[in-house]
């Protein structure tokens, strides 16, 4: 299948690469196929404070184009915030604060801040399941602890459960990691509950903590995984996984931790049509509730 990669870096600066541009951007996704206020439905404007405002000629409500997006009251330039966004949604690996912060000449805190948001967008809706057949099992993430191998308890790793679509002719389909606290079969069954389909043909290892996971869904047999050599396709993507988070992003707290396998998880579910930045802020950062900072602070949570 080709991958559709989108934009390229400039043929996005040529589009979004000034404020009138990203501005007017803005102003197509909102308003192109008419204004409708949002107090009162009226579809009559006159211009507001500024010419790009819009002000409602019923009740007065006026809005700006960033209002009700994911750049409102936003603190610097809004090409700099689409710059971002590209690197955070098109860029393969994505990219940390710190990059983003020397790229774009703000501070790492603005950067991590507006990170956040973006990420904010990147959730699951849930409302598409994994189908068919899918491989699911858990890791961890963290320094090894003396005297402690295997499922350990040691309070310095994380634990995630990931699902994997496993296609028919092997490779990858769609793919969800899920931070836990434990292995047990209440903490694994979050992964099936939020992301897999009851009728999917679910393949796990041996592990104990699964059986109880097959009253609800029927279709689980378990594998001996044989050190992953049962399960390639899956080590693969938990390779690659740890592989980002040091290479990239070093270190993160659990509190922000599962916000980290979202976006990896965006990124990785659309890498064979591999959306326009415009398609993005269509479909998810307009016309959406925008976080405040605290929000921001602890979405993950």
């Amino acid at each position: 299948m080709k991958t559709n990669r989108g934009l390229s870096r400039n043929e996005f600066l040529s589009k979004f690469g000034t404020n009138e541009q990203c501005i007017n951007f803005l102003i197509e996704q909102k308003w192109g196929n008419g204004f409708v206020c949002r107090k009162c439905k009226h579809t009559e404007y006159r211009s507001g404070r500024t010419s790009k405002n819009k002000r409602c000629k019923s009740c007065g409500y006026e809005e700006s184009p960033t209002s009700h997006t994911l750049f409102h009251k936003l603190k610097f330039d809004i090409s700099k915030a689409f710059g971002m966004i590209y690197d955070l949604t098109i860029c393969k690996k994505g990219s940390s604060s710190m990059s983003l912060a020397d790229q774009y000449e703000v501070s790492q805190n603005t950067a991590w801040l507006f990170r956040m948001k973006v990420r904010s967008y990147m959730k699951s809706s849930k409302n598409n399941p994994l189908t068919g057949t899918i491989h699911v099992d858990e890791f961890e993430v963290g320094g090894p602890q003396e005297k402690q191998q295997g499922r350990s308890k040691s309070d310095e790793k994380t634990r995630f459960t990931i699902a994997l679509e496993v296609l028919d002719n092997g490779s990858s389909g769609r793919m969800y990691v899920q931070q836990i606290e434990d292995f047990s079969a209440e903490e694994l069954g979050k992964i099936f509950e939020e992301h897999i389909d009851q009728n999917a043909n679910i393949i796990t290892d041996k592990w104990t903590g699964y059986i109880p996971l097959i009253d609800k869904f029927p279709n689980l047999v378990q594998k001996k995984s044989d050190r992953g050599r049962n399960f390639p396709e899956i080590h693969i993507q938990i390779r690659n996984i740890k592989t980002w988070m040091r290479g990239i992003h070093s270190w993160c707290s659990k509190q922000h931790i599962q916000s980290y396998m979202d976006e990896n998880s965006y990124r990785f579910n659309r890498r064979n049509h591999r959306i326009t930045i415009a398609q993005l802020f269509l479909n998810r950062a307009i016309g959406q509730k925008t976080l405040s900072m605290n929000e921001l602070v602890n979405f993950a949570n």
